[in-house]
């Protein structure tokens, strides 16, 4: 892994320490990945390129491939025409049709299982509370006590 493709691709896509901290789910923290960004730190661990590499490939769409050997472009091309499909045992379901599927049928669904009943509360709560927390109305908590 080369740090100086690391470092360009933290800057030119404005990846704060803050963000590396929070979606490594602390793994590396703020001020590692800050310095790692700013070379600060002139030899990281393996292990805090690994995940910033993780990281910059999964949720800021840079080439692995530019990453860690310098080819091709930095970023990746985003297709948004490709359709999004499920597919089990050779049969295709294309999302459309799961969605149809699932809003005709949500009551039965929702009835029968409590399971769904709960990921979905729990999707939508996270959600709402996402929301309030970008648009200033509560702060985020990072007290022992929110954590499970």
């Amino acid at each position: 892994m080369n740090i100086n493709r690391i470092q360009k691709a933290m800057k030119e896509l404005d990846v704060s320490g803050y963000k590396i901290q929070q979606v490594s789910n602390g793994l590396l923290s703020q001020v590692s990945a800050d310095k790692i960004k700013n070379g600060v730190i002139d030899n990281p661990r393996e292990k805090s390129l690994r995940i910033l590499t993780d990281i910059l490939c999964t949720e800021f769409n840079v080439a692995r491939e530019w990453l860690t050997e310098g080819t091709g472009e930095m970023l990746l091309e985003v297709d948004e025409s490709k359709d999004i499909y499920l597919e089990k045992f050779g049969v295709r379901f294309e999302l459309i049709e799961l969605v149809d599927h699932f809003v005709k049928n949500k009551e039965a669904y929702y009835e029968n299982s409590e399971y769904l009943k709960l990921f979905i509360n729990d999707l939508a709560e996270q959600k709402i509370r996402k929301r309030l927390i970008e648009f200033g109305i509560i702060k985020e908590q990072t007290t022992k006590d929110e954590n499970p």
